[in-house]
């Protein structure tokens, strides 16, 4: 992975074979002086998806073990926070079906190009439940 910062954008490359995942926890550690880094776009693919649903009391686990382009993904990264991202991914297969969900692993098939911005807005995650929410710190 690779990165670079002009003003509040961040600008991120990613390569084959790394795991999304890892990347995600080197940016939290990397920009640890922000408060929350806000994920505006991100083009690619992904393969060795493994997405979630919340069914009330866990995530039911769904993978997908072929490359799959990846659609939309919406999330932030919140350094200070445990954990210190949440995301929402689609992605489509080549068969043009398309599933999302709640990031929970995959790994960067070619490549990932994604663009975060930051924000200076305090924030910590509380147990609610079995579910860690966010809310803002006074």
């Amino acid at each position: 992975m690779d990165f670079r910062k002009s003003g509040e954008v961040i600008a991120i490359i990613m390569k084959d074979g790394e795991s999304l995942s890892s990347n995600l926890l080197e940016l939290s550690s990397s920009f640890k002086n922000h408060q929350i880094l806000i994920i505006n776009t991100a083009l690619g693919m992904l393969k060795e998806v493994k997405l979630g649903y919340w069914n009330g009391e866990n995530y039911e686990i769904h993978e997908l073990n072929e490359p799959c382009e990846l659609l939309g993904i919406s999330g932030i990264i919140t350094p200070s926070t445990d954990p210190p991202y949440h995301l929402h991914l689609i992605v489509g297969k080549r068969d043009g079906s398309v599933h999302g969900g709640h990031f929970i692993e995959a790994k960067v098939c070619n490549t990932i190009e994604m663009f975060l911005c930051t924000a200076e807005i305090p924030v910590e995650r509380y147990l609610d439940g079995k579910l860690k929410k966010l809310k803002f710190r006074d």
